[in-house]
């Protein structure tokens, strides 16, 4: 059996909106990751005989379609993502099995697969993930949760401020001239003021005057 994704895998960030995901198992682990998946938007077909109580309520979203049997081969067709979280380790390994055979990524619950999930925190469109290849799910958990104290939610208001002046036409304007590397200095720049802390302090208005400055002064 595969020990999971490689110590070098890829960490992507994959926009699952409207794409249809399978999740094969309706236990305990199997309702955290349909939760998950469903709240990034997917659209999640489950397939098991029983479904824990949870996924059971989940059944009132338009996107989630259960299906009360057995496994079938052709239950992956057309998925993107599939997740193979039964009880059933020979289950397990087929449903890894028929997505590897169509190049379909697939998280498997009991170790392997081509995919994990990480362990994840969010602020706002900030995202920091940590993963351990699927070794020690445990501590993945572990040095999340101690990150969320690190970071803070100044850090998605700063993110959605720079998202902000950068979709600004003035701003384009006036760093449209610059060379590349003089662009990038001035956004770097802004992360050199005090911004994160008037914005941790609720002086929204004051960090906009700050990154401004700094994207508008004549100095590199």
């Amino acid at each position: 059996m595969r020990a999971g994704p490689s110590p070098a895998a890829l960490p992507l960030a994959i926009d699952l909106r409207d794409l249809p995901v399978v999740c094969v198992g309706a236990g305990r682990v199997a309702a955290g990751k349909v939760s998950a998946l469903l709240a990034a938007g997917a659209r999640v077909t489950v397939v098991a005989p029983q479904a824990d109580e949870r996924v059971q309520a989940l059944c009132g979203s338009q996107t989630l379609r259960w299906l009360p049997r057995g496994y079938r081969d052709q239950d992956l067709d057309g998925a993107v993502l599939v997740i193979a979280a039964t009880d059933d380790p020979a289950t397990n390994a087929r449903v890894a099995a028929d997505a590897a055979a169509q190049s379909t990524l697939c998280v498997r619950v009991d170790g392997g697969g081509t995919a994990e999930f990480a362990a994840v925190l969010r602020r706002g469109p900030v995202t920091v993930a940590v993963s351990t290849g699927g070794a020690a799910p445990a501590l993945a958990r572990r040095l999340r949760d101690q990150l969320a104290s690190a970071v803070g939610a100044e850090y998605g208001l700063l993110a959605d401020l720079l998202g902000q002046l950068r979709a600004d036409p003035k701003v384009q304007t006036a760093l449209a001239a610059l060379p590349a590397e003089a662009r990038a200095a001035k956004w770097r720049a802004i992360l050199d003021t005090d911004i994160l802390s008037l914005l941790r302090d609720g002086e929204q208005t004051t960090a906009r005057e700050v990154a401004t400055a700094c994207l508008f002064s004549s100095s590199d």
